[in-house]
């Protein structure tokens, strides 16, 4: 088999925060080989479409192919103190599954949205902890289509990979840090849980921290001092609930990041700090 490849794909039913253009060309990649064969041959473009929750995707699409993984590559296996899981696999479902083993350190992801690959490509942390504290090896494939093995995790940093632009995380094995009861486990997450829904906004359109904390303060501080904390403009607002979750009401990309721009722009006045995003921007305005 080869890759299925559709033209003109409408990406916004993709991102949490519901916008954006369509792709060149899309597809849904199943197979290791498929993949691999593809990347060798290709001389478009590449882009990697995780779970889309912490993603803008522009107003004029994106240039060659997206990809999505499949739901093959949704897979969990337990073998004593690792789990051994897919890219596609979503963080929470980690989470649950280490859980029920018993399993120590995983408990951070408990309500983080994203898939393993797009939380490997971010370093997706939440609570103190970060996955590359549990990472034991990666399997990665390049845009050229070699596959490699990654195990050195020392350059790996807040909210950043070294190898997020290189390639695609197809899978990863990650370690425990020790064992405990379950029903101890369970707690934890569910008082994270509870921090989150009591902390961020819900049932609205958001994709997570707009902005990454500077060292020693965060974002969500420095917006709520400069007075953002409930800002709107058009339709587009920084939460009243948590000063660092951008929601659309209805805006278009471009005006949601317009707007982002704008409060970027106010709080380096204010408070002398310029912030970076921590959204992913994709693609043509």
């Amino acid at each position: 088999m080869t890759l299925h490849l559709i033209p003109d794909y409408d990406l916004s039913k993709h991102t949490w925060l519901g916008v954006g253009g369509k792709a060149d060309f899309f597809a849904e990649v199943e197979s290791e080989a498929d993949l691999i064969s593809f990347l060798k041959n290709s001389q478009c473009p590449i882009t990697i479409l995780g779970a889309g929750s912490n993603v803008l995707i522009r107003d004029g699409g994106i240039a060659g192919v997206v990809l999505k993984l499949g739901k093959s590559l949704q897979n969990i296996t337990i073998e004593g103190d690792k789990i051994i899981a897919g890219a596609g696999t979503k963080l929470m479902d980690i989470a649950g599954k280490a859980a029920n083993a018993g399993l120590t350190g995983f408990e951070f992801m408990e309500g983080i949205p994203g898939t393993l690959g797009g939380g490997l490509a971010s370093n997706a942390g939440a609570f103190g902890g970060k996955l590359s504290d549990l990472l034991q090896e990666i399997s990665f494939i390049d845009f050229q289509g070699n596959k490699k093995i990654i195990s050195d995790f020392s350059d790996w940093g807040y909210r950043s990979s070294p190898w997020a632009k290189k390639g695609i995380f197809w899978g990863a094995v990650l370690r425990a840090k020790g064992q405990e009861d379950t029903d101890k486990i369970r707690f934890l997450m569910n008082e994270y849980h509870t921090k989150r829904v009591a902390t961020q906004p819900q049932g609205v359109r958001t994709a997570g921290s707009t902005f990454k904390n500077p060292p020693n303060t965060s974002a969500g501080f420095l917006l709520e001092k400069s007075g953002l904390k409930g800002y709107k403009k058009g339709k587009a607002e920084m939460s009243a609930k948590h000063a660092n979750f951008l929601v659309n009401n209805g805006a278009t990309a471009t005006e949601l990041e317009d707007f982002v721009e704008e409060v970027r722009a106010i709080v380096a006045e204010r408070e002398g700090v310029k912030l970076e995003w921590e959204v992913q921007c994709l693609g043509r305005r």
